[in-house]
């Protein structure tokens, strides 16, 4: 249908017929006359035809916007013309003016696809140019709508295509990030296995050497000079630090691999405590700091794996006799009303300061860096600690103030 001439799609209000292109379908050749010279003075451009086969010809040739036609003609009649007009181009309106006044003709004509029904004689040609206008109205809003349906279509393919686009690239993408995940964990899995290696070849010959060298200054304690036993002590002293470096090693790369399981049972944690407080005050009776334990004679049952409270107890308590100097340790052991228990490790040393707090749980992460440091280990214990802790479900908390001291909290749940 080609465009009319002044229709504002916009206000769906048309206020001309300029341009438009009629085809009047009539045997009434007088009738056709009025109506092309009513429908010329609005700018129109108006076509005639006398009977129905001249009318559909004139129909291929020009294309029109609107097509008028009478039901009775001889020949070729109006039903078939509009039937022919509907099943052809179904986007043009075809209007019946007609004067057989019957309403089952006028029925049959809207079935057949006419749009609208106008009775001859005509009256008033104001009444028609309604109904002219009425049709391009409606057929130009079908045809928007059309044009519409297609352009969201278009766009939905456009979109489509584009969201598949970077649906490929993304699957792309994921590809290589799980590769280059896999690669990440077959070197960790790789470096782990090759520390535990390395770490079991070194200490089997570490534990014969200390073992040699307690025999040794067993057998021959009175019978060495004051020169020799220090030799024996700083050799042994030298072998079990390596040892318990190796060990944090091990268990640090069993932990990386996913190689350790945990195995709940009921345990009194009071027990365990009492028992790494014994070890730990034996070997460090040296430096004269005294640990003081409250709360051990009570019964604190928790479901938890041993050796992983064995280890956590292990580093805090052996850390907060390392970084005392003077002083003392306080080990309390309480449970709470809800039934969990809480064990708080406090020390007088040197404490943590504020900057250095939130890196307390890196691998391999010292406050003092560099061969100057005060103090000897690897930093790897308060690491370990809290991989053991979350995997019971254990809660740490460290407060600290440098040279004031340490309060380590854990909590079992």
């Amino acid at each position: 249908m080609n465009e009319p001439g002044n229709f504002q799609a916009n206000s769906l209000q048309y206020y001309s017929l300029s341009n438009i292109k009629m085809l009047i379908i009539d045997d009434d050749a007088g009738l056709c006359q009025s109506i092309k010279f009513f429908f010329e003075d609005h700018d129109s451009l108006v076509y005639c035809a006398n009977n129905g086969s001249r009318g559909l010809e004139m129909f291929d040739e020009l294309n029109p916007d609107i097509v008028l036609v009478d039901l009775n003609m001889p020949g070729l009649d109006g039903h078939s013309i509009v039937s022919h007009i509907s099943r052809k181009s179904p986007h043009v309106p075809v209007i019946v003016v007609s004067g057989t006044g019957v309403i089952k003709e006028a029925i049959r004509s809207m079935n057949l696809g006419a749009w609208d029904f106008v009775s001859k004689p005509i009256m008033h040609f104001e009444d028609l140019e309604l109904s002219v206008l009425r049709a391009l109205e409606k057929a130009f809003l079908i045809k928007e709508n059309r044009n519409y349906k297609e352009n969201l279509e278009r766009l939905v393919e456009t979109r489509t295509h584009q969201l598949n686009e970077k649906s490929r690239e993304l699957s792309g993408i994921l590809v290589q990030i799980k590769s280059a995940k896999e690669k990440v964990e077959h070197s960790d899995k790789l470096k782990s296995e090759f520390l535990a290696q390395i770490s079991h070849e070194i200490r089997t010959p570490i534990n014969a050497i200390v073992g040699s060298t307690e025999m040794i200054k067993m057998e021959l304690d009175d019978n060495l000079n004051e020169g020799m036993q220090k030799c024996l002590s700083i050799i042994s002293k030298a072998g079990k630090r390596l040892i318990k470096t190796i060990e944090l090693i091990l268990n640090m790369s069993e932990l990386q691999v996913g190689a350790f399981q945990t195995s709940p049972e009921e345990l009194d944690i009071a027990v365990i405590l009492d028992d790494i407080i014994s070890q730990h005050a034996s070997m460090h009776q040296d430096k004269g700091i005294q640990c003081h334990v409250q709360g051990t004679e009570s019964v604190c049952m928790v479901k938890t794996d041993k050796h992983s409270v064995e280890q956590i107890f292990s580093n805090l308590i052996d850390n907060a006799y390392k970084f005392t100097a003077q002083g003392a340790i306080t080990v309390t052991l309480r449970q709470e009303a809800d039934k969990t228990c809480t064990v708080l490790i406090q020390d007088t040393g040197v404490g943590i300061s504020m900057e250095y707090l939130p890196l307390l749980f890196q691998a391999f992460s010292q406050e003092e860096q560099g061969y100057s440091r005060c103090f000897e280990g690897n930093g790897l214990g308060l690491a370990l600690t809290k991989k053991y802790c979350d995997l019971n479900n254990i809660t740490i908390n460290i407060d600290s103030v440098k040279n004031q001291g340490t309060i380590v909290s854990l909590s079992f749940k």
